[in-house]
């Protein structure tokens, strides 16, 4: 009877309770990687973010990176399989005249106890997006800083504010509330606020750099 019980509770933890824990971590992730990021550019994010923009970091981070969102994806995919999907075929695998004796035997347990430290594999994949997402933090931060310390930059936007001035700048980071930016040959970060101040972002086309 309390097999049942435990073989109940475990079903009801489904695909859908592991995105949600998944992206409560990535959204730690993602402040944390602007934070970083941000901070090389000697800005506290934190201070000129919403709500809003704190919620939808990891998604901000991850569609900015094709890279990134798919190997944190692919994470998260590797761990629901490895948690629910692999030990279920184990189970249907000792099932197999095979598998019930000898080495195939001996194999086959051992398998099954590394997949039962369920802990260790989720901990694991985890500490791999962390180091992902703090490593990139770190090296885009520190990249873009050098780049504008050494005006080793392309113009990539056009801003059009209210009151009809343009200018055209290195778009650094943006948010709902703000715009992070450096004019051509300039090192300061200019940071404007968007509501009430700027009327059209324009992204420069490359081969006009």
């Amino acid at each position: 009877m309390s097999n049942n019980t435990n073989d109940g509770k475990l079903s009801q933890i489904g695909l859908q309770d592991y995105l949600s824990i998944g992206y409560l971590f990535l959204l730690i992730l993602g402040v944390v990687y602007e934070s970083i990021y941000y901070k090389f550019l000697g800005i506290n994010i934190l201070e000129y973010s919403s709500v809003l923009d704190v919620l939808i970091s990891p998604i901000a981070v991850m569609t900015g990176n094709l890279i990134l969102g798919l190997a944190v994806i692919f994470s998260m995919l590797m761990a629901y399989f490895m948690v629910k999907i692999t030990p279920k075929y184990y189970k249907w695998l000792s099932k197999k005249p095979k598998y019930q004796s000898g080495k195939n035997k001996l194999k086959l347990e051992k398998a099954q106890t590394k997949i039962k430290a369920k802990d260790a594999v989720i901990t694991m994949i985890a500490f791999y997006v962390f180091s992902v997402f703090i490593g990139l933090g770190i090296g885009s931060g520190y990249k873009t800083n050098k780049r504008v310390e050494t005006n080793n930059y392309k113009i990539t936007h056009k801003l059009i504010f209210e009151d009809g001035l343009t200018q055209d700048i290195k778009m650094l980071g943006k948010n709902s509330l703000y715009v992070f930016y450096v004019l051509k040959d300039d090192k300061e970060v200019i940071i404007s606020p968007i509501e009430g101040n700027i009327k059209m972002i324009k992204k420069i086309k490359k081969e006009n750099n």
